[in-house]
């Protein structure tokens, strides 16, 4: 997403906003949805600050909707202050939370500690046939969750390219620039990067793809099939073993790694999806955000409820099951997103 964090916080500063999200009316809902007026950035910017809102509410219920309008985007600010006290660790989560899925981070003002690697969220655009292009344009590394549990780290500069909800034969991604790849073992689907002119295929597997015009694939765990334009036969890689591609001369040859580390990941494990009383919605929002899934509900079925509920373990199809038992709700895939349905709370 492109929101600026000032456009988050002039949402949360707004009356009108917030008492419409606690107290939604038709009058309401007219209103905002002109602001919206279709633009795609707006819509995910508002469900964002409606989750928020909720989130924060939920923590401090006895405050009345006129007053959290000043008082929200502090306590979110406060959220990831030390010294906050006023805010139950379930709403400081769920605000935390929302925001990673934003892409917004904030280290209080401060650079991480020496060792320390934040993941951070790439820029994200989705098309209307449900590609994914992510792009990491900033200094730091980025990564990409994918529904299959599979993990993509980009390096500056990088860029893929992905199907949001893949079909049931192929895990297809076009790579530009460098990447860390952690492929979840799936043997009906091999999952396949496709590099210039070097075509890598694997079924679950660890290992790092690198360069333009010279591309080197290297194997940290598991087992790779490495090919390129004009030559029928097969590079079979395995742990601490690469391919190196050199496009000018269309040929490539195969050794041992000796700097082990490219095949290294600095960038620590995936969020912790775990919730405490959050309401459905942050949650829902959650998932979408982190794995850049539409998922379509009505807001207002589901705002009354909240999940007290683990989802860290299995993939994006996993947590959207136990989700949904939770929920008493069920789902369907229908044109390239979620659609989420059940009689709410």
């Amino acid at each position: 997403m492109s929101n600026h964090p000032s456009d988050l916080e002039n949402l949360l500063r707004n009356d009108d906003f917030v008492q419409w999200t606690l107290r939604p009316t038709a009058e309401g809902d007219a209103r905002w949805e002109a602001w919206i007026g279709g633009d795609a950035e707006r819509r995910a910017l508002v469900d964002r600050c409606r989750s928020a809102v909720l989130a924060v509410h939920a923590a401090e219920s006895e405050v009345p909707a006129e007053m959290l309008a000043g008082e929200i985007w502090d306590k979110m600010q406060g959220a990831l202050r030390p010294k906050v006290r006023w805010m139950s660790y379930a709403a400081v989560a769920a605000v935390v939370l929302l925001l990673a899925g934003a892409g917004w981070w904030w280290m209080d003002g401060r650079p991480a500690g020496k060792g320390d690697m934040a993941m951070e969220a790439p820029a994200v655009v989705k098309g209307e046939n449900g590609e994914i292009s992510a792009a990491n344009n900033g200094a730091g590394l980025k990564t990409v969750l994918m529904v299959d549990g599979s993990r993509i780290t980009l390096s500056p500069g990088a860029k893929v390219h992905f199907q949001s909800l893949p079909g049931p034969d192929a895990r297809n991604v076009r790579l530009e620039g460098s990447a860390f790849f952690e492929v979840s073992p799936d043997p009906k689907r091999p999952f396949t990067v496709f590099a210039g002119k070097v075509v890598t295929r694997v079924l679950g597997t660890s290992f790092r793809i690198s360069g333009e015009r010279s591309i080197t694939v290297a194997v940290r765990s598991g087992k790779v099939s490495v090919s390129h334009a004009g030559d029928n036969s097969a590079w079979i890689l395995l742990p601490n073993e690469q391919a190196v591609y050199d496009a000018g001369r269309n040929t490539m040859a195969k050794s041992v790694v000796i700097n082990k580390t490219i095949l290294e990941n600095p960038v620590p494990p995936t969020p912790r999806f775990s919730f405490d009383e959050t309401p459905a919605p942050a949650v829902i929002d959650e998932l979408s955000g982190t794995y850049a899934v539409n998922i379509r509900y009505d807001r207002r079925t589901f705002e009354k409820c909240r999940i007290t509920v683990s989802l860290e373990e299995g993939t994006f199809y996993d947590k959207l099951e136990v989700l949904c038992k939770v929920l008493g709700a069920t789902y369907e895939i229908v044109n390239n997103e979620v659609r989420i349905a059940g009689p709410g709370c």
